[in-house]
């Protein structure tokens, strides 16, 4: 895919773009006086439709714009039902789980403060790796993705790029904290839903119609036509499922979404609504991997990235500006991640980390700026961190996601245990985390990255067996271990 700016005119639309983004911060943080709520939680008082709006912005990151489309272009029906069915029952099934977590922690902030409260300090300090190297990781796979897209498009350089985005990202967080995510967030996926509101019915149209998306079906095989497929159920559809059920309860972004809004009665219908907004964008996105498919078939269209098939698509149907307007949609949606995870970051620093005895109210209760500085450091070694990663020789992003992808999911069960079995104990959920880490998740990721099918799922599955039955069997053999403790 040529480059459709020169490099001069690629700075001026990435400074262009983060100037928005810092105008709408200031606009919304004109007349709010930071404190540790504040800055972390946007004072508890996001409502339901910017706090969809946020969640669902937050949720589009790389894989959500660009596998969709490569997903429905490679394995036709089933591999985009396969992506796409498992996104939007994740959010819709953390729904209840966040509510669960609020009236066990009304003044929570982060869910691994509740472990450490429920289970003690070994626990807490294995969900700490979980969850801080998902952010640190999660930052590099967004940086890496946009920054090799926006430099196929301007010819700009990959670290002219990258650190372009970190710091428009930076800036605006370090402004406004989780006000300035979510106000952005609300920006952003306008953008988004209106730009492939435009894109991909025109593209539809300028390839033939929908005729033409029905030719590509099936893939690029033209094989892939049953929607239930057996072989990309069981070779994708499980790791998949598995990996993105996982995504929210182990991301600390939707954890402080949660707790950022008004009242408990708005979350459930808060995610849910984030839910069915969210997944506009890779149906419609999935779209643009029929269209490819058929094209290639015709024999009119050659795609050599089949990460980019989306972006190579709008390039071969649509006029040169329309694949700069659809760039436009891929940073506001790596944008809203990468915001999303600095606030994370920040406030798993300040709760977790440097909180020490203080409870969740005794934050509520900081009206200084001292803790407000600790998350915006923290925040500029996070992007630090995620940058250097991103920058690191001959780095896929397929290396990242399959190391932050297998470590969420080894707190997948235990959890759900924790905040809805009163009797799970913490010794047995130290040993289900720990042996989820240790076994499951490598065997997941060693699948993959050999492309083995069966290697990827005998490791998702290793990792919610391994969680599930060790929290259980555990829990029981040390209620026993007490009771006859008790009685001698």
């Amino acid at each position: 895919m040529e480059s459709k700016l020169t490099p001069l005119q690629g700075l001026i639309f990435l400074a262009i773009y983060g100037l928005l983004m810092i105008g709408v911060t200031v606009w919304v943080g004109r007349r709010q006086k930071q404190s540790t709520p504040e800055f972390l939680l946007a004072s508890r008082n996001v409502g339901i439709l910017a706090g969809a709006m946020s969640i669902a912005a937050s949720w589009i990151w790389a894989p959500a714009l660009f596998v969709s489309s490569q997903k429905a272009f490679e394995q036709g029906l089933p591999g985009a039902f396969w992506f796409i069915f498992p996104n939007l029952a994740a959010l819709l099934l953390f729904a209840p789980v966040a509510l669960r977590a609020r009236r066990l922690l009304p003044n929570g902030y982060t869910l691994p403060q509740y472990i450490r409260m429920r289970h003690g300090r070994g626990v807490h300090i294995l969900y700490l790796i979980q969850f801080f190297g998902l952010q640190i990781c999660s930052f590099a796979v967004q940086i890496l993705a946009g920054s090799t897209l926006i430099q196929s498009i301007t010819g700009l350089p990959f670290m002219a790029v990258a650190t372009c985005l970190v710091v428009i990202v930076l800036t605006y967080s370090l402004m406004g904290g989780l006000r300035a995510s979510v106000s952005t967030d609300l920006v952003q996926m306008i953008l988004i839903l209106l730009i492939c509101a435009i894109t991909v019915p025109w593209a539809v149209v300028e390839a033939g119609g929908i005729q033409t998306v029905a030719k590509g079906l099936g893939g690029v095989t033209g094989t892939f036509t049953n929607v239930l497929d057996p072989w990309v159920a069981y070779s994708f559809g499980i790791s998949t499922t598995i990996g993105l059920l996982s995504g929210p309860i182990g991301d600390q972004m939707h954890w402080q979404r949660a707790y950022a809004l008004k009242r408990d009665s708005d979350v459930v219908k808060t995610f849910v609504l984030a839910a069915f907004l969210f997944i506009l964008v890779p149906l419609s996105l999935s779209f643009l991997g029929f269209l490819a498919a058929a094209e290639v078939a015709n024999g009119t269209l050659a795609i050599d990235n089949t990460q980019i098939v989306g972006a190579s698509t709008v390039s071969h149907l649509l006029p040169d500006f329309m694949l700069i307007v659809f760039a436009v949609m891929l940073l506001a949606g790596l944008c809203s991640t990468l915001d999303s995870i600095l606030c994370a970051f920040s406030a798993l620093t300040v709760a977790d980390v440097f909180g020490g005895k203080l409870s969740p109210r005794d934050l509520d209760n900081d009206s200084g700026l001292e803790r407000v500085r600790l998350a915006r450091g923290s925040m500029l070694f996070a992007a630090l961190m995620g940058l250097s990663i991103a920058s690191i020789p001959g780095l896929q992003i397929i290396h990242l996601f399959l190391f932050y992808g297998t470590l969420r999911a080894s707190t997948l069960i235990p959890s759900v245990l924790t905040l809805f079995w009163p009797g799970l104990k913490s010794r047995a959920v130290f040993l289900a985390v720990l042996g989820s880490m240790i076994f499951g998740a490598p065997l997941m990721a060693a699948g993959t990255y050999l492309k083995s099918p069966h290697l990827s799922v005998a490791g998702s599955l290793a990792v919610v067996v391994i969680g599930l039955t060790v929290s259980v069997v555990g829990s029981r053999f040390y209620s026993k271990s007490n009771t006859t403790a008790s009685g001698l």
